[in-house]
């Protein structure tokens, strides 16, 4: 197939910076998550650690609205 055969009909949409942003920080929440996760399977205990997650996700709640 000729790739100039297939014109763009239209771009796609600039994200915002806080759009790049929010989706960078859920990134990291999703990073966070999976290691609380594997902290409760293996049993271990850290609750500052879990005010972190806590806090970061109420932070994403407050960037998503």
């Amino acid at each position: 197939m000729n790739p100039d055969m297939f014109e763009r009909t239209h771009l796609m949409p600039k994200l915002s910076k806080k759009a790049i942003f929010v989706k960078q920080y859920e990134a990291v929440l999703a990073s966070q998550v999976r290691k609380a996760y594997i902290h409760f399977c293996l049993d271990e205990k850290d609750s500052f650690e879990d005010e972190i997650d806590d806090s970061m996700v109420e932070e994403l709640a407050v960037l998503k609205s």
